[in-house]
């Protein structure tokens, strides 16, 4: 099964600050809900090519991920394909200045196999509530921090 999820949020941020942090891996477990660890596994700075690895936790589950960097356009857009288990996303975040402020948009294409296949209703549910809190999530922390 797949399905897209798109979500919009406006941050009182300038475009370079919310890109910075959205980029950095260890941010990540303060704003996405389900993420409990990140890490960037590849040296460098971020570019296309750069790996990530983590640990979700899914219906009261641990699950582990990997992650590729697809596209890198500094503080434009970047997209990465995130593996786990059955489960592939194509995430898209796209990032619009709006005067001071910062657009940010994320955009999942998902796609469900395997034996997960039986639960994609319900993951895919989760997803969509998930990408609503962590957008939430993430214009708190950058907007205290403005």
């Amino acid at each position: 099964m797949a399905a897209r999820i798109e979500e919009s949020v406006e941050i009182y941020s300038p475009v370079d600050k919310v890109f910075i942090h959205t980029t950095d891996a260890e941010n990540w477990p303060k704003w996405h809900p389900v993420m409990l660890e990140a890490e960037q596994t590849s040296q460098g700075q971020v570019a296309i090519g750069t790996t990530f690895k983590g640990i979700n936790r899914m219906m009261g589950r641990k699950m582990g991920w990997t992650a590729r960097t697809t596209e890198y356009d500094p503080y434009k857009k970047w997209s990465k394909d995130i593996t786990s288990g059955g489960i592939v996303l194509e995430e898209h975040l796209l990032f619009e200045p709006v005067g001071g402020s910062t657009k940010l948009t994320i955009i999942y294409d998902v796609k469900v196999g395997g034996l997960m296949k039986a639960f994609s209703r319900m993951i895919i549910s989760s997803q969509r509530k998930e990408t609503k809190e962590s957008l939430t999530n993430l214009k708190s922390i950058l907007e205290k921090g403005t």
